[in-house]
């Protein structure tokens, strides 16, 4: 839960920025999102006339990111399946890298379409293998508590 609210914070302060614009806090979101996206302006959503915090293919991969864990929280049966990672980063990133390198090398023009596709795709393979990987860190956790020390268990 506490990851998904921080998701949930930085997704909102992406469109916040533009919202906030001329204050001290829209310029820290700026600031804080160049770490993390060219920050294009011609590749980027506008709001109240200003460009968000990251691009369009930055904000579909947070908000596809955001919605993952938002969905593994409310539903159990999504929340158990058992992922392969191979598969998954594959079938998630594969089509994001071959989106960004077809359009770098000109062999096709990247639109806003594609890129929010393949970002949401690429955020959202991300969050189910950082829900996997929490999950797992997580019970280690619990059963090691659960076990005593000293016993054949451990």
């Amino acid at each position: 839960m506490i990851v998904t609210a921080a998701a949930l914070l930085w997704t909102a302060g992406i469109v916040a920025a533009p919202l906030l614009h001329s204050t001290l806090a829209s310029e820290l979101l700026y600031r804080s999102y160049s770490v993390v996206c060219h920050q294009f302006e011609d590749r980027s959503f506008h709001v109240a006339g200003a460009p968000f915090g990251v691009c369009i293919r930055c904000t579909a991969v947070y908000i596809g990111f955001t919605a993952a864990l938002l969905l593994l929280l409310a539903w159990d049966r999504f929340r158990t399946v058992n992922w392969n990672t191979h598969i998954l980063l594959a079938v998630t990133a594969v089509p994001m890298a071959l989106d960004g390198t077809a359009d770098l090398f000109g062999l096709w023009q990247s639109t806003a379409g594609t890129r929010i596709a393949t970002g949401a795709l690429f955020g959202a393979g991300l969050a189910m293998l950082l829900h996997a990987d929490l999950s797992g860190i997580l019970h280690s956790i619990i059963q090691r508590k659960l076990i005593p020390y000293g016993t054949k268990e451990r």
